[in-house]
């Protein structure tokens, strides 16, 4: 469905570092969201490669002192808890990757990733510690609110739900 609309997959690892995770999303390292309690830490490997210098000195920035108007989460920000593995909690990870490596003049730009997703949640009839997402991003200048509400009525539709209401 997303192909048909004109977006490009995203993928990539399902095992990926806490700062792809959490970091570059803006999620403070003591937010609860990281805690044993939501998040499947792995043992081996402990630790992940983090991206190049550049880009982990803009999110260290951002959290300890903001950017553009942001005070940020004003904490000393550790790359070790950055480098900690975990099952994806989500597939926005692949949104930050891929906006990570993406090149101004491609744009505008539509992408999506439907992916396996981890939470260490109380399993009952309606909650599994795995899950299935879909997740997309549009980098448009032109786009607005309505082309959002656009797209997910339409993917709606095509999956069988046409009446969707906002």
């Amino acid at each position: 469905i997303w192909l048909e609309m004109g977006f490009e997959e995203m993928q990539g690892p399902v095992l990926d570092s806490s700062f792809w995770v959490f970091d570059a999303l803006y999620t403070a390292q003591d937010h609860p969201v990281r805690d044993l309690q939501d998040t499947f830490y792995v043992k081996e490997p402990n630790q992940a490669k983090l991206p190049k210098k550049e880009l982990v000195s803009k999110v260290k920035a951002s959290h300890e002192k903001g950017t553009k108007g942001s005070t940020g989460w004003n904490y000393q920000w550790d790359e070790k808890e950055a480098k900690k593995t975990v099952l994806r909690t989500h597939t926005t990870n692949l949104s930050s990757r891929t906006l990570s490596n993406l090149d101004l003049k491609d744009l505008p730009k539509k992408f999506f990733a439907v992916g396996r997703c981890y939470r260490n949640e109380a399993v009952d009839w309606c909650h599994l510690f795995e899950f299935n997402q879909t997740d997309g991003i549009v980098i448009d200048p032109n786009a607005n609110f309505r082309h959002l509400l656009g797209y997910l009525k339409k993917f709606f539709a095509k999956m069988g739900f046409p009446k969707a209401r906002f």
